[in-house]
């Protein structure tokens, strides 16, 4: 089976890591980055990692040898190159969140599926050893009855984080702050792990930083079933620690605390191999090998959940 295609929308810092990681995929191939906001940057990356550059969706998505768009632009962008992809008739995975409404992710959906093309979330931790021990031990029963779950990220962000940004920290191409950008990889483990949530009760506040959306957010969380929980996300916690959950019922209790977490203090520390994961279990899909774990309806639950706290807490 020949290596797939790729095409990366954006040419920022989120665009190197997927391109380190196509780049040193045996099942992928990079064609090149698509750049609608900035041609200098697509060309400066295209040097860079030795492809091609484009400033327009139709060139790019029209090249000879493109089985796979990804995208890795502003969150309220997600949904403009999805929509360009299925229209173009390529499979197309996202850097999360998919988008920042459940509605907008419903229209991507929507789209994708009268295309006949694949969509797909990067929510990369789902590779991660211990998630998929925690999945394990919930699904034979170890834990008994579960009766909490929690999660906390307690991280930290320079002011220049977002006001040297047009987008971070902004409800129209943020969606949010602290907790739909930094925190929802915690909270995917928490809606894949745990049963539907029954009832969210939420506060967030803008206590560290010059911005327009939240850096705090506190909320409990009532599970189908009755288990409780609770989620504590934060940019506000200086210097930034690394993320903590734990899930507890009457046979047995799991704790993930990464105390080496990359992303506590900054966005530029992530290693690139968690999204090579992400892009072969994609390709593996487009393939027909096996369905890819986190499509468009799997990545709605995390947003789902984020709005809802969003809701309660009087914000959105």
């Amino acid at each position: 089976m020949g290596r797939l295609g790729v095409v990366i929308v954006g040419s920022g810092l989120i665009a190197r890591f997927h391109a380190n990681a196509v780049k040193h995929s045996e099942k992928l191939e990079l064609r090149g980055f698509c750049d609608t906001f900035s041609f200098e940057s697509a060309k400066k990356a295209a040097a860079e990692f030795g492809c091609e550059a484009w400033n327009g969706y139709d060139e790019a998505l029209s090249a000879p040898g493109v089985d796979i768009v990804t995208v890795a632009t502003a969150s309220g962008m997600h949904d403009e190159a999805v929509f360009e992809a299925a229209k173009h008739g390529k499979h197309v995975i996202s850097e999360k969140p998919l988008s920042i409404t459940v509605e907008r992710i419903d229209r991507m959906i929507e789209a994708c599926e009268k295309a006949g093309v694949q969509l797909g979330c990067i929510l990369q931790t789902r590779w991660d050893d211990k998630f998929v021990d925690a999945k394990r031990r919930i699904e034979s029963g170890e834990l008994g009855k579960v009766t909490y779950a929690g999660i906390r990220i307690p991280w930290w962000r320079k002011d220049e984080y977002y006001t040297q940004s047009s987008w971070h920290g902004t409800w129209n191409m943020d969606g949010g702050g602290a907790l739909i950008n930094q925190s929802i990889h915690m909270v995917d483990w928490l809606v894949a792990l745990m049963p539907p949530v029954e009832e969210v009760k939420a506060f967030c506040a803008t206590l560290a930083h010059p911005m327009e959306t939240e850096d705090t957010v506190s909320a409990a969380i009532r599970f189908e079933g009755g288990a409780l929980g609770g989620i504590y996300a934060a940019t506000s916690s200086f210097p930034g620690r690394g993320k903590f959950m734990e899930i507890t019922g009457t046979k047995g209790t799991i704790v993930f605390d990464d105390d080496k977490d990359a992303g506590a203090a900054s966005p530029d520390s992530f290693e690139w191999d968690g999204h090579m994961k992400c892009f072969e279990a994609f390709a593996d899909s487009v393939n027909g090998i096996a369905p890819y774990p986190i499509d468009g309806r799997e990545a709605r639950k995390s947003v789902s959940l984020i709005e809802r706290v969003y809701r309660d807490a009087g914000i959105r």
